[in-house]
């Protein structure tokens, strides 16, 4: 068998072996040999970046959970040795999972909310219950009501102990790193999550004083968006050091390379043999303490040209029999990119296995052909609506009334159907919902908005910040494939909708 075909089957291998979920979470570590550094996100991943803001998908939880783990920490400063991640103690202050000691979850907060403490005193001291063994120091109680009792009433022994934390870090040259994921999930409605997310900003911006001692926040755009939390002296500061967590073409496919090279044994093998032969590179193994991986040659991650010779090595080069219907490379990222042109990893690559396997069963010899591809596009639709109606599971509720509807459409359509369907009413939490602890949160914009047709406008406003809706400049409203074809939305020439 020759290296082309080894090539062939090594891609259809290791495609079959991507998970239909991949979801991460921060208490467990991602494996050394699926970590894909983009060098884009170096920003997003350096101690110094507070704010990192991304959908879902796009990375979120991967990186709080590899920045947690010594071994991950140690593959991303291979390949970003600036950040110096080698010479930092890391530890998670929030991650929204119940039981977890690190830190006080949902319900501790409120409790504690509810006994009167500031969001701000219970931050200093989540903060501090992970940086005094620096010192060998502890504080006082044993749950987290006697901690921030404690940290309220002794604000100058809170200051002593924080300079000399930071004193002995940096005579040590070490830094430590307290990072922050799943903000949606501190409170059960809006006015609770503002408040706590508001605390925990001063607390990070206070922190900035501390040159050895560093918080990183992972936020959803529409908490980002969300006026109301920013509106504390100094906020911009924080503001202007965010970093938006994005996923160029070129670093989807560095992605689905690095995936297949590191596939285990035969699979990832010949598939490195194959890609040497057709372009002509080498492979150089890395490792950890635990465990060996094989980092992109250079050209596979960041030349275009080369990774879609490679991609045409395995794929039909054109969305049809022609270049007149759009190259491959650029055709599928393309259309599962979302209204602000983000494209979730996770989306591309259940794709790229929903083509692979479609165009296995239809029997056409490529690994990915554009038949294939196509069905792929409408699987990531399917899986990337359900993925946000997890996130906001009000949703569902707004794209429904628009199946069947075909963009462009004027936006008084849509407020019409809107009306018709009483939306608005359906998105007012309830109490049954409120006590689930998967809460429903309906849009923050909703909050504000006082006539009906102000909520419609705000109901707008929300999914055109999440990225499921784009204004055009006449005034029309579209939406993207990616949530298009899953809600049975229409578009003349596009993908054919989910019926």
């Amino acid at each position: 068998m020759t290296k082309t075909n080894d090539l062939v089957d090594s891609v259809r291998q290791g495609l079959a072996d991507v998970p239909d979920v991949a979801a991460h979470r921060v208490s467990q570590a991602p494996s050394v040999q699926h970590i894909y550094v983009v060098n884009g996100h170096e920003q997003a991943l350096n101690p110094d970046t507070t704010l990192v803001v991304g959908d879902r998908g796009s990375g979120k939880s991967f990186w709080s959970a590899a920045l947690n783990d010594p071994d991950a920490r140690q593959v991303i400063s291979q390949q970003l040795p600036r950040l110096r991640l080698n010479s930092f103690q890391v530890a998670v202050g929030f991650a929204g999972e119940r039981g977890d000691s690190r830190y006080p979850s949902m319900q501790v907060l409120a409790g504690l909310l509810e006994k009167g403490f500031e969001a701000e005193q219970i931050w200093r001291t989540v903060v501090l219950q992970h940086l005094l063994g620096e010192i060998e120091e502890q504080l006082p109680g044993t749950g987290w009501g006697e901690r921030v009792q404690f940290v309220a009433a002794n604000p100058e022994q809170e200051e002593q102990w924080l300079s000399r934390i930071n004193i002995t870090l940096q005579s040590e040259r070490r830094g430590f790193l307290i990072v922050f994921d799943a903000l949606d999930r501190l409170g059960r409605d809006w006015p609770t999550i503002r408040t706590l997310t508001q605390g925990l900003l001063k607390v990070c911006l206070d922190m900035r004083s501390f040159s050895a001692l560093h918080l990183k926040l992972f936020m959803r755009p529409d908490m980002w968006a969300d006026k109301t939390i920013w509106t504390f002296p100094d906020a911009s500061k924080l503001q202007h050091n965010r970093v938006v967590l994005e996923w160029l073409k070129v670093d989807l496919y560095g992605l689905l390379w690095h995936w297949l090279a590191n596939r285990p044994k035969r699979a990832g093998e010949c598939f490195r043999q194959g890609a040497q032969q057709v372009l002509n590179l080498t492979f150089k193994s890395s490792a950890t303490p635990h465990t060996d991986f094989y980092p992109l040659p250079l050209p596979l991650s960041n030349d275009e040209e080369r990774q879609e010779q490679l991609l045409n090595h395995v794929s039909t080069p054109y969305m049809g029999s022609n270049r007149r219907r759009g190259k491959t490379y650029s055709w599928l990222p393309n259309h599962l990119s979302d209204s602000n042109g983000h494209v979730s990893p996770r989306s591309f690559l259940l794709a790229v296995k929903e083509a692979m396997q479609v165009t296995q069963d239809k029997g056409y010899p490529q690994v990915l052909h554009y038949e294939g591809i196509k069905a792929g596009v409408a699987k990531a639709s399917d899986i990337r609506l359900q993925e946000l109606k997890e996130d906001y599971p009000w949703v569902g509720e707004v794209l429904k009334p628009l199946r069947g509807l075909v963009v462009p459409a004027e936006t008084g359509e849509l407020f019409s159907r809107w009306k018709t369907a009483k939306v608005v009413e359906q998105l007012k939490p309830r109490t049954d919902q409120m006590e689930d602890d998967r809460h429903y949160l309906p849009p923050h914009a909703l909050e504000g908005a006082q006539s009906p047709q102000q909520q419609l406008q705000a109901l707008l406003q929300t999914l055109v910040e999440i990225g499921v809706v784009h204004v055009m400049s006449d005034g029309r409203v579209n939406i993207p494939d990616l949530f298009r074809v899953g809600a049975g939305i229409g578009r003349r020439g596009g993908v054919r909708a989910v019926r």
